[in-house]
């Protein structure tokens, strides 16, 4: 049931952050309308279809410790179903593959008795820190000082090439520390058998916006965001080629900054210094096993045309179409892999098999591939980042998305959970007012 006196609320994209935020505002008696520039709501936890199952764009995992995700299952009635399982995460270095969890494995891995010590050491006193926000610098220089060089040029430094296109001099040592600490691969990951868990989740929050009076317009893109007077009036979007207008006194913005700052003319400093990287995966089928059981293959030397090779049926074994092997291969477009965007799906997989074939010696054969550039697939987390304001600057206009959550880790969770934090200011501000 609406308020008559609690303005209504626009929001600009429908993945997770957007509706989190609505979810929370609608159960508060605000009006909510989500504006969705593509053909569904999901954002970056979006899926495509083959033979009628579901699979997410990219790789995709329930944390244990994800609190705000953990929450959000229990509440939609989801969390019952959820099996858990270890996945196993590799290194390949020079076409060999190693565990480093399992002991003879880390024994033979290329790097120094010394540097394999101090290796262990910084996991453990990442693991045991629990304040990540004051500033540690750049990453460079922080594992420098707690692993050493060899650690650092071994591991780290082909893992953030991998991820970002950077030297780890360019990288937060805030972020890094704090993924570190969460250690994700060390406990057990979390899936719904016999489906894709992101689909039914991004189904039944869409569900749950609708049940509770909401609005979800699809194929609707924003295209300019009015301000008067120093005020949010409301915003213009488009939809089958028509032109319409919501006037608002409230707006929440899901949107990467750069497509926000696009459209208004808007002031802030942390929102414009905001980059963000886009990435190609690549999921298929094959009937064929891979030699080694493994969720997460991490090529750490030489460079390959992907950073890194997901197992989904590792995790998910009920994932297939036709019960087979599902692989992920995943790339971030960092400037030396934007060669790869102006391949086509065909192309992209021969490149892919050359690659796979020098690690496994052998090469995959698809039952069916599909191809998805993930557009602002992560901000690149600086060594000077710092989170833009929930609250923009303007009243009535404020924030939600991943580039606000900054050193945690990045998951389906704090997704939620930045909007829910969008909607508890909204709450604070104009409740009563």
């Amino acid at each position: 049931m609406f308020s008559n006196n609690k303005p209504k609320v626009a929001i600009i994209g429908a993945g997770m952050s957007g509706l989190g935020a609505a979810i929370k505002l609608l159960e508060s008696g605000y009006s909510c309308v989500i504006l969705e520039s593509q053909a569904e709501a999901g954002g970056l936890a979006g899926s495509f279809s083959i033979d009628k199952k579901y699979f997410p764009f990219g790789y995709h995992h329930i944390l244990c410790q994800d609190k705000p995700l953990l929450k959000t299952l229990k509440k939609l009635g989801l969390y019952p179903q959820v099996a858990w399982k270890k996945g196993k995460v590799l290194f390949a270095v020079d076409n060999q593959i190693y565990n480093l969890e399992n002991p003879w494995e880390f024994i033979k891995f290329p790097m120094s008795w010394k540097a394999k010590i101090k290796f262990a050491k910084l996991m453990a006193y990442c693991f045991l820190k629990k304040d990540w926000e004051k500033s540690l610098g750049n990453a460079q220089n922080w594992l420098d000082k707690i692993a050493g060089e060899e650690v650092r040029k071994t591991i780290f430094d082909p893992l953030m090439d991998i991820k970002y296109g950077l030297p780890s001099e360019n990288l937060s040592a805030n972020w890094l520390g704090s993924r570190l600490h969460y250690q994700e691969f060390s406990k057990p990951l979390g899936y719904l058998p016999n489906q894709d868990w992101t689909k039914v989740l991004t189904d039944k929050m869409a569900e749950k916006v609708k049940e509770l009076g909401g609005e979800i317009i699809t194929n609707a893109p924003v295209t300019k965001i009015r301000f008067n007077q120093n005020k949010v009036t409301g915003l213009t979007y488009v939809r089958q080629n028509q032109s319409y207008d919501i006037n608002t006194e409230i707006v929440i913005n899901t949107a990467p900054p750069h497509i926000f700052l696009s459209l208004c003319d808007y002031q802030d400093t942390k929102l414009q210094k905001v980059e963000y990287l886009d990435a190609l995966s690549l999921i298929l089928e094959t009937e064929q096993k891979l030699p080694r059981e493994l969720y997460l293959l991490s090529c750490l030397r030489p460079r390959y045309s992907f950073g890194g090779i997901f197992m989904l049926s590792s995790l998910n074994r009920t994932i297939g179409v036709k019960n087979g092997t599902i692989v992920n291969f995943f790339t971030t477009l960092s400037p030396k892999y934007e060669y790869l965007r102006s391949q086509n799906s065909e192309e992209l997989l021969e490149t892919y098999q050359r690659d796979f074939e020098k690690i496994f010696g052998f090469r995959l054969e698809p039952i069916w591939h599909h191809l998805t550039l993930i557009k602002n697939y992560s901000p690149k987390f600086l060594n000077d980042y710092k989170n833009p304001e929930t609250r923009g600057n303007i009243p009535g206009l404020y924030f939600a998305g991943n580039y606000l959550t900054y050193p945690i880790i990045t998951s389906t969770g704090s997704a939620i959970a930045s909007g829910e934090k969008a909607a508890d200011y909204i709450i604070q501000d104009h409740d009563g007012h």
